[in-house]
C-alpha cells in the first residue's frame, strides 16, 4: 500500500515537475534575451580627434514587436530628436519632434488621428505622417493648413528690429503670409523584425535612401531558420570602431579567448579571416573558399545580395573557425560570410558541417560616444534553444572582451601601419570604404545638431 502511494506520488510529481520545467525552460529560451544591465554613459574620456559622430545611412530605431498600431514613442538618436508612431493602417512614421506651431514635443503625449497622423498635445495641430504636413481633416479627405510665418529679429539678445515703424512687429517680425506649415519627414523601412530610420546630412537626400536593406525572409526560409535570441550591449566610443572590427582580424589572436580555451588548453580556437569591398573586380575569387559546400553557399550569398546599386556600400568579410588540438591538429567548425552595409549594419550567414545559423547586428548612437549594439541570432530549427542562448552568450562574451577596448580608447586619427602587413592593409582599406559615409556630415552636425 505504502508502494502505491509512492509510485503515485512519483508519478504525479513527475507528470507536474517535468511540464513545468519545460514551460521555465521554453519561456527562457525559446528566445533568449541578454540586455546588459550596467548602461554606460558618455563619460569624461578624452577620445581626440575624431570624425563626424553620425554618419549617413540606415539606424535601427526600435523592434516591430515594440510598436503596436497607436504607439506614439519619442526618439533621440543620432543627435535627432523625433517622433515615431505606427498609424491606425499599421505602418510606422517618423517625424521632427517639434510642433511648428509653438515647439512642443509631439512625442510627449501626442496622439495619432485620422489613420496616419499624430496630433500635437498642445493645441492640437495634426501632421501627416506620409507628408509631414500639418492638415485640417475634412470629411476623407485633409486640407494642408496654412500660417503666417514669424521669426525674431534678433532671438539671442532680444533687440528690436531697426527703422521698424511697426510697433506690433519691433521684436517678431513676420516673414511669410499663408504659407503651408509642415514639419521635417523621415524614410522608414520595417524589415527582419524591426523599424529603422534614414538619416542623411542632405536634405535632398532625407527622403532618397542611396541603398536599401538586405530582406532575409527568403534566406532564412530556405534554411528553415527562424528568430531564437537578442542581446542589447551598450558601449563608450566613436560609432566607427565597433564596424571597425570586422575587418581587424590580428585582434581575435589577443583579446578573444573562448571557455575551451580556459577549461582545456590543449584545445584552442582557431581564426582567419578575409575582408574586400564588394566594388573589388575580383571578390568572387578573393572569397572563394577550399570547402565546396561552403564555396557555393558563399558564392550564392554574393549573387543574393550584392548588386550595381549597392556594391559601393557593401564590405564582406569572410571567417574560418577551428578548433586546434595540442597546436598541430584543426577541425573545421563554420565559415561566416559577412556583409557590412552602410556605417551601421552587419549581415553574418554562418554555415556548418553541424549547424546553420544567421547574425544580424545593428549599431546605434544614442549620443556623440554613447552605442547601443544589437546581435540577432537566427538558427535552424533543429538546435536546441539552450545552445542558440549559448551561441548568443558566446557573441556577447566577444563584446564585453572588445568593449574593455572600446570604452578606454582614443579615436586613432594618426595611425602607424605595417604595409607589408595584410592585417593593417586591410585596416587601410576599411577605413578609407567606411569614410564615404561621412560626406556632409561634418557641416551638418556643426550647423544643425544642438549638442
Amino acid at each position: 500500500m505504502i508502494t502505491d502511494y509512492l509510485r503515485f506520488n512519483t508519478t504525479t510529481i513527475l507528470c507536474v515537475i517535468v511540464p513545468l520545467i519545460y514551460i521555465i525552460y521554453y519561456r527562457i529560451f525559446r528566445y533568449f534575451i541578454f540586455d546588459q544591465r550596467k548602461k554606460v554613459t558618455k563619460g569624461k574620456t578624452s577620445r581626440g580627434k575624431c570624425p563626424p559622430f553620425f554618419p549617413n545611412g540606415w539606424y535601427w530605431i526600435i523592434n516591430s514587436c515594440d510598436l503596436k498600431p497607436g504607439d506614439v514613442k519619442p526618439i533621440s538618436y543620432c543627435g535627432r530628436n523625433v517622433v515615431l508612431f505606427r498609424g491606425k493602417n499599421g505602418n510606422p512614421y517618423v517625424l521632427d519632434a517639434y510642433c511648428a506651431h509653438m515647439g512642443a514635443h509631439l512625442g510627449e503625449g501626442g496622439k495619432v488621428r485620422y489613420n496616419t497622423c499624430i496630433e500635437c498635445p498642445f493645441h492640437g495641430w495634426t501632421f501627416d505622417g506620409e507628408t509631414g504636413n500639418c492638415i485640417l481633416p475634412s470629411g476623407e479627405n485633409k486640407i494642408n493648413r496654412v500660417a503666417d510665418k514669424f521669426e525674431y529679429h534678433d532671438i539671442e539678445k532680444c533687440t528690436p528690429k531697426p527703422d521698424c515703424s511697426d510697433k506690433n512687429n519691433l521684436y517678431l517680425h513676420q516673414i511669410a503670409e499663408h504659407k503651408e506649415v509642415k514639419i521635417k519627414k523621415y524614410t522608414v523601412r520595417e524589415i527582419n523584425g524591426s523599424v529603422f530610420v534614414w538619416y542623411h546630412s542632405d536634405d535632398k537626400l532625407r527622403e532618397s535612401p542611396t541603398y536599401e536593406l538586405f530582406d532575409l525572409t527568403n534566406e532564412l526560409k530556405i534554411y528553415n531558420m527562424e528568430g531564437r535570441g537578442e542581446s542589447i550591449n551598450y558601449v563608450n566610443c566613436h560609432v566607427q570602431e565597433i564596424p571597425e572590427n570586422g575587418a581587424d582580424f590580428r585582434h581575435f589572436d589577443f583579446l578573444h579567448q573562448s571557455i575551451l580555451d580556459i577549461i582545456f588548453p590543449f584545445i584552442k580556437f582557431d581564426w582567419s579571416m578575409t575582408s574586400e569591398r564588394a566594388s573589388h573586380p575580383q571578390l568572387n575569387e578573393i572569397m572563394t573558399h577550399p570547402n565546396p559546400e561552403v564555396n557555393a553557399y558563399k558564392m550564392r550569398l554574393l549573387k543574393t545580395f550584392i548588386n550595381d546599386s549597392n556594391r559601393d556600400l557593401v564590405n564582406v568579410i569572410s571567417l574560418n573557425s577551428y578548433i586546434q588540438f595540442f597546436g598541430k591538429h584543426r577541425l573545421f567548425v563554420f565559415n561566416a560570410t559577412g556583409f557590412q552595409l552602410g556605417p551601421s549594419i552587419v549581415y553574418l550567414f554562418l554555415w556548418s558541417p553541424y549547424f546553420q545559423a544567421t547574425f544580424f547586428q545593428t549599431v546605434t548612437p544614442l549620443e556623440k560616444f554613447n552605442q547601443r549594439i544589437m546581435h540577432r541570432i537566427f538558427s535552424t530549427k533543429p538546435l536546441p534553444y539552450w545552445l542558440t542562448a549559448l551561441m548568443l552568450l558566446g557573441e556577447v562574451k566577444q563584446i564585453f572582451s572588445d568593449m574593455n577596448i572600446w570604452n578606454n580608447k582614443i579615436f586613432g586619427s594618426q595611425l602607424n601601419y605595417n604595409m607589408k602587413n595584410d592585417a593593417d592593409k586591410s585596416l587601410h582599406a576599411w577605413r578609407n570604404w567606411y569614410a564615404q559615409f561621412y560626406e556632409g556630415c561634418y557641416e551638418y552636425e556643426n550647423k544643425t545638431l544642438l549638442w
